[in-house]
């Protein structure tokens, strides 16, 4: 069995210890806003990311749309033969002609 605890603190040791408590609770509020704005500097760079890559993605969509629409158009002017090949005579004659000036 236990001994009771006679020990009693006295009215200076209790206001010591509240204060010390005190202190120790504003501490800690201090640490958890701290955290709490860290976290939520994060969450605004996690959301200007996202957005940042859904404009590429929309950038890459829109590019991906007007490079189909030329080689339709491209399919359209040079009938029964392959564009790639089309595309490297057009090239290979346009480098030649530079060559030349």
């Amino acid at each position: 069995m236990t001994e009771p605890n006679n020990h009693t603190l006295t009215d200076n040791q209790n206001e010591q210890t509240l204060n010390s408590l005190r202190d120790e609770i504003e501490s800690l509020k201090f640490q958890l806003k701290k955290k709490e704005d860290r976290v939520a500097s994060l969450y605004g760079s996690i959301n200007a990311l996202v957005e940042s890559h859904t404009t590429e993605v929309r950038a890459y969509e829109d590019v991906e749309g007007k490079l189909e629409d030329i080689i339709e158009k491209l399919r359209e002017r040079v009938l029964h033969c392959d564009i790639l090949d089309y595309l490297k005579v057009k090239d290979s004659n346009q480098f030649q002609f530079q060559k030349l000036w």
